[in-house]
């Protein structure tokens, strides 16, 4: 019961989240027939229907806490079979640079944080402006989006895992 209630919690955001941005946002809504890619991809939909809720713990790298750029390592490895490396700055460092027209799903989303000791914080983007990451202690993983004005102001770049 508990992973249908996840699944549905996933679809809805990646459903109608972006539609609630974009018309708050006055830009064209999104088509309802272009299923966004994550919801296509049963390896990633799988994946993150399972760590969705987890808890976040600085330095974590199991379901008992994990944080954002052991969260990005783990889905590369699980759902791509590519090794990452442990942390946000490094994990910058061995992507190449994509401009943020260009995401595609897989791809790594950096910002910067002013609450992180490290002063990053990753992501990985799942299409439709949405992207799944270990946000923080009281949220957990979780699914947000690029428009959050959090997320916009705190944007460094993204990156394209170097194959």
């Amino acid at each position: 019961m508990k992973t249908i209630n996840k699944f549905i919690l996933i679809t809805l955001s990646v459903v109608l989240l972006p539609i609630f941005l974009f018309s708050q946002t006055k830009k064209e809504l999104p088509k309802l027939d272009s299923i966004p890619q994550f919801a296509v991809d049963t390896n990633l939909n799988k994946f993150i229907t399972h760590w969705i809720g987890k808890p976040y713990r600085l330095g974590g790298k199991t379901q008992r806490g994990i944080d954002c750029s052991q969260f990005n390592k783990r889905l590369a490895t699980d759902v791509y079979k590519i090794e990452l490396q442990n942390t946000c700055s490094t994990q910058w460092e061995n992507t190449n640079r994509i401009k943020k027209d260009s995401l595609e799903v897989g791809d790594l989303i950096f910002f910067r944080s002013r609450v992180s000791p490290s002063g990053w914080h990753c992501g990985t983007y799942i299409g439709e402006t949405m992207f799944v990451h270990a946000a923080n202690r009281i949220e957990g993983v979780k699914v947000s989006s690029l428009l959050e004005p959090k997320y916009k102001i705190a944007y460094k770049g993204a990156g394209r895992i170097k194959k």
